[in-house]
């Protein structure tokens, strides 16, 4: 369905995109690369800069129809490359890592489907979604004015996953991805000298108890499923001998496959803090950071991309359990019916985030075709 011009086209989009990553928040440059490339393929409606520097294109039908949304990330992340690609990331310590220029390829050659063939009713929409590796990007783009009055009959996103076949399909019911959270604790109190540590205020009696707290919480609470805590980070005052802290300051990661577990673990936590500090005369600071909901598939739109697979012969396979890492795409799904779904980069792909993963070529056209299928589902449905 798509000739070869076109494929070796998205192939060097794609290559041009992993020489070029930008970080979360700063993809200027890659929203326009993708803006001029899109616009060669006269969307009925090119929007620029929603939630940041996101790109949203759009082509209508001749009739009324269902109206779909289908997601791509626009971000790299902070990692130096390994690799010595010819097309190796020009920018030091950020690369494409977790296969964003690939997903952003797989929409654009979407949207030369739908310019070249077209759809006969309703509309689909190409949304280019800044920040998701920070969870910041798809609140943004939610709230935007651009994109907070429109509405979607269904949507869709995938992810490509290292170490299952090329090309297959995997997703399940309810949950694909977990929520997750990142909880940042600093407690404040007064330095003195070490010889005098009783006429200071020292955080780190609070830092210690409440260590132990996150490490033996999954023990005292009763949660509906799968939960997990991480301490990824402990600072207590200065490099010194002579000095008795007045700062500490704990990170922990929660995660759960379900919200409000996720909401249940955080509240215990910060609880816990806030009687500390009051026991113990300090101040407490807290910041979240990095906040993801759950990904909860709906099982329409499930049923769909599996109509899709069978159409297709594309090999499916049902998860046991959902991803262990965070999409900020849960978010369109608590306002949208839609589904997300990984597709297999190879056996012998390096994971997510590692400095020597890179995007496979092929796959570009396998989303392609695939997502392809899954509109033409979704209008058989509506007629």
């Amino acid at each position: 369905m798509l000739n070869h011009q076109e494929i070796d086209s998205l192939i060097g989009l794609r290559h041009h995109l992993h020489q070029n990553p930008e970080s979360s928040g700063n993809e200027q440059n890659t929203a326009v690369i993708i803006s001029d490339f899109i616009s060669r393929y006269s969307p009925n409606s090119l929007k620029t800069g929603i939630g940041g520097h996101g790109v949203l294109a759009t082509w209508h039908g001749t009739k009324d129809g269902s109206d779909i949304l289908i997601r791509a990330e626009l971000d790299a992340l902070p990692i130096q490359e390994k690799n010595t690609l010819e097309y190796r990331s020009k920018k030091v310590g950020v690369s494409h890592k977790c296969g964003h220029d690939g997903h952003m390829s797989i929409l654009c050659g979407l949207g030369i489907l739908l310019n070249r063939i077209g759809i006969h009713s309703g509309s689909v929409s190409l949304l280019f979604q800044p920040a998701e590796e920070t969870g910041k990007g798809a609140l943004a783009v939610l709230n935007d004015p651009q994109f907070s009055n429109l509405e979607f009959d269904h949507c869709f996103s995938l992810h490509n996953i290292p170490g299952i076949d090329l090309g297959t399909v995997l997703s399940k019911q309810d949950t694909f991805c977990q929520a997750s959270k990142g909880i940042k604790l600093k407690f404040k109190g007064a330095t003195s000298h070490a010889s005098q540590p009783h006429t200071g205020v020292n955080p780190s009696n609070s830092i210690v108890q409440l260590y132990h707290f996150i490490s033996h919480s999954l023990e005292r609470i009763e949660f509906t499923n799968d939960t997990l805590a991480t301490i990824t980070h402990i600072n207590i005052g200065e490099p010194s001998l002579g000095i008795s802290p007045g700062i500490g300051e704990l990170w922990v990661t929660i995660r759960a496959f379900e919200n409000h577990d996720l909401d249940l673990l955080e509240r215990s936590i910060i609880e816990e803090a806030q009687r500390l500090a009051i026991n113990e005369k300090l101040e407490l600071e807290i910041k979240i950071d990095e906040s993801f909901r759950a990904t909860i598939n709906h099982s329409k739109e499930l049923d769909l991309v599996l109509k899709a697979c069978e159409s297709q012969s594309i090999p499916y396979s049902e998860m046991n359990k959902p991803n262990p890492w965070s999409e900020d795409f849960g978010l369109f799904l608590e306002k949208f019916g839609g589904a997300m779904f990984g597709l297999g980069s190879g056996k012998d792909c390096p994971d997510l985030h590692d400095p020597y993963y890179d995007f496979p070529d092929p796959l570009i056209e396998r989303g392609t075709l695939l997502f392809w299928q899954v509109i033409q589902e979704c209008i058989k449905k509506a007629t």
